[in-house]
């Protein structure tokens, strides 16, 4: 911890997770606070979003962050057969930011993870009118450059290097293994629970949520995972499954069953 004093932590998480899909990530959400946590103690943590439009281990990985989820279901209207969809999450955000300065004097720091413009006119009372401390920090291609001059400070939520081939050939590898050999509970897996799974390491995938998740892509892409929406209990499930068609799967599951046999 380099700095000190109290800090407030805000997300547009929307903002923060479609920027880095740009990039085929997925945000690592316990790097958001220990980003925070670089400038002091972590006195506010909050993230905005309609999270029933995200997966479910957006929420769980907020728990674990110590960042507190503010759903703000989006408003969706229509017009001429035409949906519109409208988030108010940067307006709930501003107004905590505002009842946060005048509730917690102690709170020097601000970080925004965020990136529109619409946040500037908060940014500069922040830093003109309680003399605070703001740093913004999104994701390189969606931060609005007049929102970094307002604030002064800027530390963006860099989107993490591509793994080299064979890392990531190694990466995949495991998870293959994992699925092959692996009875997930409910008798099926999808693309969330094999993520999920990953993160345990006595499944011995050995690598970060960043890695791990740009390898599921890569699968999915290359079609060695294969997805169909199946009926599951009375509702609807995108299941994923192992494509043993797939020349490098086939070619791991050979490999795989040969050791075991040896063994």
């Amino acid at each position: 911890m380099t700095g000190t004093g109290e800090v407030a932590l805000f997300v547009d998480f929307e903002n923060i997770r479609y920027g880095l899909r740009r990039y085929s990530q997925e945000p690592v959400i316990p790097q958001l606070m220990e980003k925070a946590r670089k400038y002091g103690t972590v006195a506010v943590a909050l993230a905005y979003a309609d999270f029933g439009e995200h997966p479910e281990w957006v929420r769980r990985q907020m728990d674990v962050a110590g960042i507190s989820a503010r759903d703000v279901p989006l408003h969706r209207s229509y017009s001429n057969g035409i949906e519109r969809v409208k988030s108010t999450a940067d307006l709930h955000m501003v107004m905590d930011i505002m009842e946060t300065v005048l509730d917690r004097p102690n709170v020097h720091t601000y970080v925004l993870m965020a990136g529109d413009s619409d946040y500037i006119r908060v940014t500069t009372w922040l830093r003109n009118r309680f003399g605070k401390k703001v740093v913004v920090s999104g994701v390189p291609g969606s931060i609005s450059a007049d929102l970094v001059l307002a604030a002064g400070n800027e530390d963006p939520v860099e989107p993490q290097p591509e793994l080299e081939g064979a890392e990531q050939e190694a990466v995949i590898a495991a998870l293959i293994g994992m699925v092959h050999r692996r009875e997930p509970p409910l008798g099926f897996w999808t693309v969330r629970l094999i993520l999920d799974w990953a993160r345990d390491r006595r499944n011995s995938i050995n690598a970060n949520d960043v890695a791990t998740s740009q390898a599921v892509t890569s699968m999915v892409q290359d079609q060695m995972l294969l997805r169909e929406v199946q009926e599951r209990n009375g509702r609807e499930v995108t299941v994923a499954s192992l494509n043993y068609d797939h020349p490098l799967v086939a070619g791991i599951v050979d490999e795989l069953d040969e050791l075991e046999q040896r063994v």
